[in-house]
């Protein structure tokens, strides 16, 4: 699953608002001697500041020295530290820096294990999101109809996806015509408009409005599995549409003369989307094979609608999944509402509960050992030993190698933005020691050939540091935090960074870094 822009900091902030509350947001007040403490303490504050303004910036030098470039270019290495600089110079730094008693320490066991079918492969694509969101619904399917083997169309919700994407743009070019192009708000708006990032909002949205279908109805294509080139394309062509609508809202345009422009230009996003993923089915008929009796196909028995297999075949109410986040940066027990997070644009914004990772933990623990996949959100390029698909701190020594620290707290990686949440997947099983998580059994979609056979194992201490939210059946929550998640949300603005933690915004595939391989 890039982030968008970041805010200031909240010090900085809260600086402004108390200054505002004390001094020049207070009301005039009639009288210049009950006027004087304020002046006096703007006055007080400018010459107390003076001092500090030019010590940071007047009195010592802001640029690199020739004296200091000397001292640094005079030292040398030590014996062990030219070794080591040698090796670095010369190979993969995860190479020299895997902690091998780490790695040999890792037993791929889990005690409780969810069955889910083949591993699947989003490929060139950033659909991790739609990936993860099927692997949750994928075994209840598999084990109601007795299958081998299932796999939604993943294509078939892309396309929707996109669809929506471009109407959710146009909307919004629409809507802040009079706002100039470097408003923040509509910046935001620009960025990658139609790119394969997603949340799991966006596929219940999606899932609800146009139903599901099995994956040979509408297979893969060339631009399903490799999508920058489509993008660009696409996004070229909503960017000209969206210039159009909004010089036309800034005009003397009438409503419905907007609308049947916006209209037209969908229809032409449609037209190109047909030609780059196929023609979304209206009816079909599903036929299947049962594990046990392979020499018989089975036939539904009636044709089905997309809306109809999402509600008879699969038959899950996607409502009754609540969004758990951690996020240290804000206060916990609240629900938080982000703006702009949204692709149905007449759907509302994505709604969170934010809460302590214990919590979270417990949540996530109570649903796998009921045999309920849960869709997650985390950094997957951190700490990541792909080539056995660990996930693990420590796993790298990159402390130890260089001699020096790399532990900066989750809140302050958040805000610096050193870790996002780049990607989705699914845990399907756990391994507990003493009623407590050791480690978790996580089904990703980059195929077979990927970590241990399309699995990775994710300790509780990674879980613990890199994962950012999961969704879980409200049946696995706490009376109270099912209260808890139907209060009023406070509305975030789209650079609040707990925005930043709640969009996977992938608009290309993993690199090899991000992935744990080799480059």
């Amino acid at each position: 699953m890039s982030t968008h822009s970041k805010p200031s900091t909240c010090p900085a902030r809260g600086r402004t608002e108390i200054l505002g509350a004390t001094g020049y947001g207070a009301p005039p007040v009639a009288g210049r001697g009950r006027r004087l403490p304020g002046v006096l303490l703007c006055v007080t504050l400018l010459i107390c500041g003076l001092p500090l303004a030019a010590r940071a910036a007047g009195d010592r030098p802001t640029g690199i020295s020739a004296e200091f470039l000397s001292r640094m270019q005079t030292r040398a290495f030590g014996p062990t530290e030219q070794v080591l600089a040698d090796a670095v110079a010369h190979n993969d730094v995860r190479n020299l820096a895997l902690n091998r008693d780490r790695v040999v320490s890792h037993r791929p066991l889990v005690n409780h294990r969810i069955e889910s079918g083949s591993i699947t492969h989003q490929k060139g694509s950033g659909r991790c999101w739609i990936f993860a969101g099927f692997n949750v619904l994928r075994p209840a399917v598999i084990e109601r109809y007795d299958l081998e083997e299932f796999e939604f169309s993943e294509s078939y919700v892309q396309f929707w996806d996109k669809l929506e994407k471009a109407n959710s743009f146009l909307e919004e070019m629409i809507a802040r015509a009079e706002d100039p192009l470097d408003d923040r708000r509509l910046e935001i708006v620009l960025d990658t408009p139609l790119g394969d990032g997603g949340w799991w909002s966006y596929f219940v949205d999606l899932v609800e409005k146009y139903g599901l279908i099995p994956k040979e109805v509408m297979p893969e294509s060339h631009a399903s599995s490799s999508t920058a080139m489509m993008n660009h394309l696409l996004e070229q062509k909503v960017g000209e549409m969206g210039l159009e609508l909004r010089a036309l809202a800034r005009g003397d345009a009438t409503l419905e003369e907007i609308q049947s422009r916006k209209e037209t230009h969908l229809a032409e996003i449609y037209r190109l989307l047909t030609m780059h993923l196929g023609r979304p089915p209206q009816q079909f008929t599903w036929r299947y094979e049962t594990k046990t009796d392979t020499t018989r196909i089975t036939t539904y028995p009636h044709p089905l609608t997309p809306h109809g297999f999402f509600t008879k075949v699969v038959g899950v109410d996607l409502q009754s999944y609540r969004a758990l986040f951690h996020y240290p940066g804000k206060a916990f027990d609240q629900t938080y509402r982000l703006e702009l997070s949204r692709s149905v644009h007449d759907r509302p914004d994505f709604t969170l509960l934010n809460v302590p990772i214990d919590t979270l933990r417990a949540c996530v623990l109570a649903s796998i050992l009921d045999s309920s996949a849960v869709w997650f959100a985390c950094d997957v390029g951190q700490e990541n030993y792909g080539d056995e698909g660990i996930l693990r701190l420590d796993i790298y020594n990159y402390e130890a190698l260089f001699d020096t620290s790399f532990r900066l707290p989750k809140e302050d990686l958040i805000h610096l933005g050193l870790i996002t949440p780049n990607h989705a997947m699914t845990f399907v099983g756990v391994d507990t020691l003493g009623s407590q998580p050791v480690k978790w059994l996580v089904e990703n979609s980059w195929g077979a050939d990927a970590g241990d056979d399309g699995h990775w194992h994710m300790y509780d201490d990674w879980f613990e540091r890199y994962l950012f939210g999961a969704i879980v059946h409200e049946r696995y929550l706490s009376t109270r935090l099912r209260e808890l998640a139907t209060r009023p949300p406070i509305l975030l603005p789209p650079w609040d960074p707990m925005r930043a933690i709640t969009r996977l915004d992938l608009g290309r595939p993993m690199t090899a870094i991000q992935r744990g391989d080799d480059e």
